[in-house]
Order: structure tokens, then C-alpha cells, then sequence
């Protein structure tokens, strides 16, 4: 056990040793504390190992209030106490001092293509890290990358690797545009990602539904000119929808012209009735959506992607070029619409998470989930909804209450300290000064090393 108690005489009797010892410390503490033992003051608590967070504000992020002043003792991979009282460090406890921090949990990100690019996750892991993602829903749930993930989670829990924790939960992402996101949330489906894909569950919010479906259906028979070499099945899912923009833009345009916010109003209801959740992973909507986007294409987090995989998004961003005018506004329009939609899910109820289905095309790791937390913000959601997306949420709909979502005694030790109040702005949700992922403490230092590692690497 890293915490014992030190009786009242022990501790003054320590002090005085340390007095005599250290000359230089502030007579004033030393007197305050020796008054607090003659006074006859409770027991005091030693830690020994783990990690001691002293002068920490934690978040709560059920309700955004504040605990100031506050000290995390973490060991084992939880958080073992928190307190106002003095806590003394002995051992090998390490000391992190937080004045000025805040304390939140470490960030999910709720739909993530990681496993899956087994090549690619020496360089994924620190950038998650970097971000203060200390977990990540992993949606590629082949029975090889089921492998892959148990083995990257035991080669985390024995020390082997760094890498956030990956969870796979088999839940259904993607609408079929041949049923109505009505009739899926009815018979059960737990949650729908990106707005249902492609044209999406927004198609359902238009008053000629039934003559789009079947006209959208009977076009999806056509064939559609491939997304650009290398090919394969992952490159083929994971690209911007650029190949079929002039293609599905009418379609698109029809939703756009008969959009009614009733319709959106009653599957809003039908979601919560039906406790669906939602995932609308807005970034990577916009970057299929823009996919030429100078914000994207000359993005300074580009240092932290393969050559040969921006070689690859930038082909697919310049078929943008040859789209007609007209296809490439529609595209723009749409995610206009897919921002009001998400904050009008959100105010009727509808439950959500935060994903950034990184892997995609411009969708850096690590990166892509604060972009999608600007996103977010960016379609009404309030700072405190954000941060719950990607913290209180995914504990929720994961059913794992009991050891995430909150900073709180007998939790997992992975913790996100910010430099600056989460609940003022999204921005600060950036701001991060260390990450605690299963009880290792990563300073400021350490993880603009991660990230720095991964830029050489590729600059290489």
C-alpha cells in the first residue's frame, strides 16, 4: 500500500527532524505546521510510490463545478485518495505540483480506425497520447484486429508499450440508406456515427424521404468511379467522398431544399425514446466536406503523417478541382446542415459522444479529436457538453461508470491536467500540461518529446 498514516507525535516529531535538517525552509510553514500538530490536528497520510498531484483544481464533469486545491494520489493504475489535508511523500513517490491546473479526465475517442494500421501505430499511440486520449474506440472489429487490441492492451498493462487503452464494443455505426434512421433506432440500434454516412440520417429530416431513398438507391446501383491507387478496402472506406460528390450532390441538394426541422424534432424524439446514440464525428464529415481546405491540406500537424498516406489524401483532395461548382457548394451546404442538425439532436435530448474517426483523410491522430471538439463547439455545444462528449459520455454508454468519466477515489489514473478552466472553452481543452495514462505521469516536456519523435521519424 503506497498510503499509511503517521500519528500526530510522528509527524511532529518529523518536522522537527526535518527543521533542524533543512534550515532553509520557510520558518513560517514549518511554525504552521508544527502549530497544527500541537493543536492536536488529525492523522497525516505518507505516500511512498505512485504519483502525488499536489494543488490540483479537478472538473466535475457532470455539473462543470470545481474542487480547488485539491491532492491525487495515484497508484496501481487508480486513484487511490484525494484530499485537502497534507499528504507527506517518501520513496519513490513522484510529485507533480498542479497549482494552477485543472484536473480532468482522460479524453475517449469514441470512433477511431487505429488497430486496424498495425504499421501505422508506433506513430499513433504518442500522438493519442499527446492529446490527452487515454482511449479509444476501436470500430475495425475483425477477428484479427480483436487480436491486435488485446495484445496492445497487455503489452500497456505489463509496461511493454505506451499506448491509450483500445475498446471494442461491436455496436452498429453506419445507416443503411434503405432504411430510415426511424425504423433503425426502433428495432435497437445502440448508436449511429457520422449522422448515419453519406447522406445519412438527415435524409430522413426532408419532407420527400420515401421518393429520395428510392431514387438515391436506384443511382447507388450505377457504378462509381474508384478513389484514387494505392487501392484497398480500408482507403476505399476511409477516403473524403470526393469520388462521389458530383454524382450524389443532387441528391444531396434535394435534402437541402426540403429539409423540415419537425421531421428532425420527431426522430430526435425517437432517438432518446429509443436511448439511440449518437456520434456525429463532425470533423471528419467536413473534411470529406471540404476536402481541399487549405485548413486541411497545408495543416501544420501534417509533420505527423506518413509521406506516402498524404500522398494519398491529397490525391482524393484533388479531384475536388474537376467536381462542377455547383456539386462542390452543395458538399459545403450539407455540413452546414449536418452542424445545425447535431445541435438540434443535442437540445431535444439526443445523447452524444465525441469521435474524430481518425485514419481518414486529413484526420491526424491525437490531433483530429480537439479539431472535433472545435467542431462541436462550433454547432452550439456549450464547453461543458464538449467535455462531456469525450469524458462522462462515453463511461455512460460503455457502462463503465465504476472507473471512468470522472475524477473521483477508485477511478482509472488516467487524467488530462490543462493548463487553463475546460468550462471557459473548447480552446483550453488544448492546453494540456501533462497526461496521466494507468498511473505514468507524462510531463509537458515528455509529451512534446512523443510528438517530436513522430515528426523526425517521418521527416526521415
Amino acid at each position: 500500500m503506497s498510503i499509511k498514516k503517521i500519528s500526530q507525535d510522528g509527524a511532529c516529531v518529523n518536522i522537527k527532524i526535518r527543521k533542524r535538517l533543512l534550515g532553509v525552509l520557510c520558518a513560517v510553514a514549518v511554525g504552521s505546521l508544527l502549530a497544527a500538530c500541537n493543536d492536536g490536528g488529525g492523522d497525516w497520510a505518507e505516500v511512498t510510490q505512485g504519483v502525488v498531484i499536489r494543488n490540483a483544481t479537478i472538473v466535475d464533469t457532470r455539473d462543470g463545478s470545481l474542487m480547488l486545491g485539491k491532492t491525487i494520489v495515484v497508484d496501481g493504475g487508480k486513484i487511490k485518495t484525494i484530499t485537502s489535508d497534507p499528504v507527506l511523500t517518501a520513496g519513490t513517490a513522484q510529485v507533480v505540483d498542479a497549482l494552477g491546473k485543472y484536473v480532468v479526465p482522460g479524453f475517449v475517442d469514441m470512433h477511431a480506425h487505429v488497430v486496424e494500421t498495425a504499421d501505422l501505430q508506433p506513430t499513433f499511440f504518442p500522438l493519442l497520447i499527446a492529446n490527452g486520449i487515454t482511449a479509444f474506440r476501436e470500430e475495425s472489429t475483425t477477428d484479427a484486429n480483436i487480436a491486435r487490441g488485446k495484445q496492445v492492451n497487455a503489452d500497456s498493462a505489463a509496461g511493454r508499450i505506451d499506448a491509450p487503452e483500445v475498446i471494442f464494443d461491436g455496436v452498429e455505426e453506419h445507416l443503411d440508406p434503405a432504411e430510415s434512421a426511424f425504423d433503425a433506432s426502433n428495432r435497437g440500434i445502440p448508436s449511429v456515427d457520422h449522422l448515419g454516412a453519406g447522406i445519412g440520417l438527415i435524409m430522413d429530416c426532408s419532407t420527400q424521404a420515401q421518393s429520395i431513398r428510392a431514387d438515391f438507391l436506384v443511382q447507388s446501383f450505377k457504378p462509381v468511379p474508384p478513389p484514387p491507387p494505392p487501392f484497398s478496402l480500408s482507403n476505399f472506406i476511409l477516403n473524403p467522398r470526393a469520388y462521389d460528390g458530383a454524382q450524389n450532390a443532387p441528391f444531396y441538394q434535394r435534402v437541402l431544399d426540403t429539409y423540415d426541422e419537425a421531421l428532425c424534432k420527431s426522430l430526435s424524439q425517437t432517438f432518446v425514446r429509443n436511448n439511440t446514440w449518437q456520434t456525429p464525428t463532425l470533423i471528419r464529415l467536413r473534411t470529406q466536406d471540404w476536402g481541399d481546405d487549405p485548413v486541411y491540406t497545408q495543416a501544420p500537424d501534417l509533420v505527423y503523417v506518413a509521406k506516402s498516406r498524404l500522398a494519398l489524401w491529397q490525391q482524393t483532395a484533388d479531384q475536388f478541382s474537376t467536381m462542377p461548382v455547383t456539386a462542390v457548394e452543395t458538399l459545403h451546404d450539407y455540413y452546414e446542415l449536418q452542424k445545425r442538425v447535431t445541435l438540434l439532436m443535442k437540445r431535444n435530448g439526443v445523447k452524444m459522444l465525441a469521435g474524430s474517426d481518425v485514419g481518414g483523410a486529413w484526420v491526424v491522430p491525437g490531433f483530429s479529436l480537439q479539431q472535433e471538439f472545435h467542431e462541436l463547439a462550433a454547432a452550439g455545444l456549450s464547453p461543458l457538453e464538449v467535455l462531456q462528449t469525450t469524458t462522462l459520455n462515453p463511461a455512460e454508454f460503455l457502462k463503465r461508470q465504476a472507473s471512468m468519466g470522472t475524477v473521483e477515489v477508485g477511478k482509472n489514473a488516467d487524467l488530462v491536467l490543462l493548463d487553463a478552466n475546460p468550462i471557459d472553452g473548447v480552446d483550453n481543452l488544448g492546453k494540456i500540461s501533462g497526461v496521466i495514462l494507468k498511473g505514468r505521469y507524462f510531463s509537458k516536456t515528455a509529451l512534446d518529446k512523443l510528438k517530436s519523435d513522430v515528426a523526425a521519424a517521418y521527416a526521415s
